[in-house]
């Protein structure tokens, strides 16, 4: 096997790149398959899916793209059908695998603000959130919605 790696590199390399296809290729056909039953009402695949097989895949990983794509299909086919509050859950981990990034964190925040005891952090980080990205719309979007329905309960 040494004298292969020594006179074969190419032969090496070549078997590497197959494997890592191979290994991308499977996981993106499940991927596809998760966000078709998504996209029929069952988000029972993609979960099972973002726990079983991505559920060590951290950022920086070959997978994460994929990940971060399944969780932000999830989160916002929850969130906008609001049948169940999978999307507070998935949206605290997504926010803790990557808090730079934005959408994450507009739905952490929105996550927050959906328990009492988390309500004053999640509005207070919507609001500072929504000061450093003025330009985000998700973020604006939650924290108006938020105002608006603070302001509407105090009437």
């Amino acid at each position: 096997m040494a004298i292969m790696v020594f006179f074969y590199p190419a032969t090496i390399n070549n078997f590497g790149e197959t494997y890592k296809q191979s290994y991308v290729t499977q996981h993106q056909i499940m991927a596809e398959q998760a966000l078709i039953a998504l996209q029929q009402g069952n988000n029972k695949p993609i979960q099972n899916l973002l726990r079983e097989d991505l559920g060590a895949i951290k950022k920086g990983d070959r997978l994460y793209p994929m990940k971060r794509q399944l969780i932000l299909a999830l989160v916002q086919q929850s969130y906008k059908q609001n049948t169940d509050k999978s999307w507070v859950d998935w949206g605290k981990e997504w926010y803790q695998l990557d808090g730079r990034d934005v959408t994450a964190m507009a739905y952490y925040y929105a996550a927050l603000l959906q328990s009492d005891k988390d309500y004053a952090e999640g509005l207070l980080g919507l609001e500072m959130a929504t000061q450093r990205f003025p330009q985000h719309s998700l973020l604006n979007q939650f924290y108006q919605a938020e105002i608006s329905r603070s302001a509407n309960s105090k009437d």
